[in-house]
């Protein structure tokens, strides 16, 4: 490489160097950064060319301030921003080890060096529990292609049997039509249609193995039982806690004003809230569109507060759920 095109790498290596090595409380004299530019990039670099590049970088809009020394002020990510997608990373179990690792440590480059030392979390990496190895990122990319392609896609899908071993549901693979990869209570779910059937099936994104995409036409989401209106996503994650498939229908109940709170985060601000006349000031009757199977659950989870009122069909469920439940725990 010529002395003129080593020359013309300056900039970028000025800006690296602010970038891994500055902020406020880490201004950079022009000596230091020649050191740190000799110490990385094996250059060596004239204080003159450090202070015409640092105002070259100034001109093309990067927030560069001097206060015994340069930084940087404007960042890509902020560092609360970059802890927020740590964390997400580390409470994502489905993600496997290495890749775990891999993504972190792409995102503590985003900042300093000093930001190392305030996410000092990021080693419990190892000790939480991740996959060893899947098919997440790839299956991901196949189905992010296929839905924008609007294409098919076959695949495995996968379940756990009594040894914790991942096995195939069936021998051959299902042909599936994706609409669209959601995020859902910490999991990822497609949302699609085997073709073979008219209903909305969601399947666990980590659970599906072998995928292909195939270069044919994928069936019209008006075709598809729960979609003939069109997919609206924010209701259709409303309307299906637990990512259970089937239709909506309307629910009544009763909850306690305390948990109003709860039933917002589940269902959204758009649900009906009306005074319960028979309790005065302590409860409230709430009106949501819910998949029934999955309000049984829901229900069940907040069953001290909660008392379904319609449909019967509902109430009979967990009725019944709810005997079973009590053999289960009756005393001999």
């Amino acid at each position: 490489m010529t002395e003129g095109q080593i020359k013309k790498l300056y900039i970028i290596q000025i800006l690296e160097v602010l970038k891994r090595y500055s902020d406020v409380d880490h201004p950079l004299m022009q000596k230091d950064i020649m050191d740190l530019m000799r110490r990385e990039f094996g250059v060596e670099c004239e204080r003159k060319a450090v202070g015409r590049n640092i105002e070259n970088l100034k001109d093309v809009g990067y927030d560069i301030e001097y206060d015994n020394g340069y930084y940087l002020v404007q960042r890509d990510f902020e560092e609360s921003e970059l802890r927020y997608l740590i964390d997400s990373i580390l409470a994502s179990r489905y993600i496997p080890t290495k890749q775990a690792k891999d993504l972190i440590e792409k995102l503590t480059r985003q900042s300093n060096i000093y930001f190392r030392d305030k996410v000092r979390h990021i080693c419990n990496i190892t000790n939480m529990d991740h996959q060893d190895t899947n098919e997440l990122f790839f299956t991901i990319d196949v189905l992010s292609e296929a839905i924008s392609q609007h294409f098919q896609v076959q695949f495995y899908y996968r379940k756990y049997n009594t040894e914790k071993k991942l096995v195939h549901t069936s021998t051959e693979k299902h042909l599936v039509n994706p609409y669209q990869i959601v995020l859902a209570n910490g999991k990822y779910y497609l949302v699609g249609n085997v073709d073979k059937y008219p209903n909305v099936t969601h399947f666990r994104v980590e659970r599906i193995w072998d995928i292909e995409m195939i270069p044919r036409q994928r069936k019209d989401p008006r075709e598809v039982q729960e979609l003939k209106t069109g997919f609206d996503l924010p209701k259709h994650m409303v309307e299906h806690v637990y990512m259970f498939s089937g239709p909506s229908i309307r629910i009544l109940m009763r909850i306690e004003n305390d948990i109003i709170g709860d039933v917002i985060d589940w269902f959204g601000s758009e649900i009906e809230i009306k005074p319960d006349a028979k309790n005065g000031n302590n409860s409230s009757l709430v009106t949501v569109r819910a998949n029934e199977n999955a309000m049984k659950y829901w229900a069940m989870q907040f069953g001290e507060k909660v008392v379904i009122l319609e449909p019967d069909s509902l109430r009979e469920k967990i009725k019944k759920a709810l005997e079973i439940m009590n053999n289960h725990y009756r005393e001999d």
